[in-house]
């Protein structure tokens, strides 16, 4: 490599990383994003695929997302929404149901208004939990141990748990309540709201675009298909050891990879605030798998409670007769999303006529560069979490959606981390 030090090398190509490049760079730093795979996006991943493009990864953006939805400005981008359904299906005793919009997101009313004014109290300001101790308290709760102490009948709590273990991609009784609290505060509070600000709005030629626009704003270096081995920072420099023996020098170092792989990385003198988080890790362990279903039909959702290979079915458009849907499940090994015989086996389940041409997915879970999709906390991780990204005490900075206050999990909370820490790093440098 050569013998150059850079003012800021960025660890990652995601969201944070690219946006904390970007602003690196547009203060007049010299910047290297250093990329693992061969290509840019992180747990975004616009593709080809299905007859169409689809999205592999992270796709909701919203304009109550509000780092999010600056960027989709700024660059000019459309959104679009996935088809509202107009039938409703959910499986309850073994069998599958049809009702009303009403009466089917009404079994949820409960569990979610009970969430929502927990909610309120723990997150008054949502991107700024030390705003009050609440939501630390409430932060030794899970899910599943709240909604166990509300009053409702075992399908209200079927219908509730669906959703949220979609959200959650994990036992209801492992995730943390924070991811919940701070998704509902972000909606103002309301529950049906939160629906729209995480599930039904999308970038129109998907993320990928976005991705491009940060880009085309950085002049940083990249450097692809390699993987960090180990940091070790002096007292004007951070030595960056890459896998394969090369090294990179930088005066400041945004290490903006997921949470599940930042053990992998080595670094000296120990930061006790990166090594907590590292050994703790998060818990998101499910899959989104695309698929495109022969024929068209109305708009739908599909329900199953927890426990189900998949929990959560939606329409998404038509296409040359058929139609694409996208399904979540919270467990990543309950069925293999690759796999066009075995998906189909488990949608027949709401659709017993249902015929599915092809799928697609990624596997973040066993995927070693990710393990895990979206970021999800188990109980009593938030302020360690916020003890990380907030830390200028070194010159080795965090960023990332699995460390944001607000937008925890979200394209929003990456970019909001890494503005953060791309602007803090070029003033350290």
């Amino acid at each position: 490599m050569s013998e150059q030090i850079y003012d800021v090398a960025v660890i990652g190509g995601g969201f944070a990383g690219l946006t904390a490049a970007r602003e690196a760079s547009q203060l007049g730093k010299s910047v290297v994003v250093i990329e693992a795979t061969n290509r840019l996006g992180g747990r975004t991943w616009t593709e080809d695929r299905l007859g169409t493009r689809i999205e592999l990864g992270g796709t909701d953006v919203h304009w109550l997302q509000p780092h999010v939805w600056s960027e989709v400005s700024r660059y000019n981008l459309a959104i679009e929404e996935f088809t509202p359904p107009t039938e409703l299906l959910y499986i309850s005793d073994g069998q599958v149901h049809q009702g009303s919009d009403e009466f089917v997101f009404g079994l949820m009313d409960k569990g979610m208004s009970a969430l929502a004014d927990v909610a309120r109290t723990a997150y008054e300001r949502p991107h700024n939990p030390h705003f009050s101790n609440a939501a630390f308290d409430f932060d030794k709760l899970t899910v599943g141990e709240f909604l166990d102490g509300v009053d409702m009948t075992q399908l209200e709590r079927d219908m509730t748990s669906s959703f949220w273990a979609a959200a959650c991609q994990a036992p209801l009784d492992k995730a943390g309540i924070s991811i919940a609290l701070r998704w509902l505060a972000l909606a103002g509070w309301d529950w049906q709201v939160m629906l729209d600000v995480i599930s039904r709005y999308k970038i129109v030629g998907g993320t990928g675009l976005l991705i491009d626009g940060i880009v085309s704003d950085t002049k940083a270096e990249f450097i692809m298909d390699a993987k960090v081995a180990a940091l070790t920072e002096s007292e004007s420099t951070v030595s960056i050891d890459l896998a394969d023996g090369r090294s990179v020098t930088s005066r400041t170092v945004v290490c903006a990879v997921p949470v599940n792989v930042l053990s992998d990385i080595a670094i000296e003198p120990e930061q006790p605030h990166i090594q907590r988080i590292a050994a703790a890790g998060q818990i998101s362990g499910g899959q989104k798998v695309v698929v495109r279903i022969k024929g068209d039909r109305a708009p739908y959702m599909a329900f199953a409670p927890e426990g189900h290979p998949l929990v959560l079915l939606q329409y998404d458009r038509s296409i040359d007769g058929d139609h694409i849907a996208v399904a979540f499940g919270a467990d990543a090994s309950a069925v293999n999303g690759s796999s066009r015989d075995e998906v189909e086996a488990v949608l027949r389940t709401w659709m017993p006529d249902l015929e599915v041409v092809d799928v697609a997915t990624h596997n973040w879970t066993t995927d070693g560069l990710y393990r895990g999709t979206w970021a999800v906390p188990a109980p009593g991780q938030l302020r360690d979490q916020l003890e990380a990204v907030q830390a200028r005490n070194s010159r080795i900075l965090l960023a990332g959606a699995d460390l944001a206050s607000g937008s925890f999990g979200l394209i929003d909370g990456a970019i909001f981390t890494g503005t953060r820490a791309g602007r803090d790093a070029a003033r350290m440098s």
